[in-house]
């Protein structure tokens, strides 16, 4: 059977970022994935790309941060079912370029509004 993927949250931010933006490798339009944390937070995974010895790449599946509360109440559910999602990473603003602010990392979450069940 095949699933339509419609946009359930166009522009969402990390919140809790845990790596340099800057030297993490991430691009606009990297995939991501989502886990539902035991306490309940969505955790956004993704790929980091890095070099050993400034040489030889290499990468590395790494938890960059979580997602707010109010997204964890939306896609809880669906998580533990085991929807199928679409997670790109659609916003970055390194460490160079924020202002006092800081960092930050938006995502675009894709799924069946059919599979969300909103209690």
């Amino acid at each position: 059977m095949i699933e339509t993927l419609h946009p359930i949250l166009p522009k969402t931010p990390v919140l809790g970022l845990s790596c340099h933006i800057g030297r993490s490798g991430l691009c606009i339009g990297d995939p991501a994935r989502l886990e539902l944390s035991e306490s309940g937070e969505v955790v956004l995974w993704v790929g980091l790309r890095r070099r050993h010895l400034g040489l030889f790449p290499y990468s590395r599946d790494a938890a960059l941060g979580h997602l707010g509360p109010v997204v964890a109440r939306i896609l809880g559910r669906a998580l533990q079912d085991g929807a199928p999602f679409r997670v790109r990473i659609v916003g970055l603003t390194p460490e160079h370029l924020a202002g006092a602010h800081g960092p930050e990392v938006y995502v675009s979450i894709w799924t069946d509004p059919a599979r969300l069940r909103l209690t």
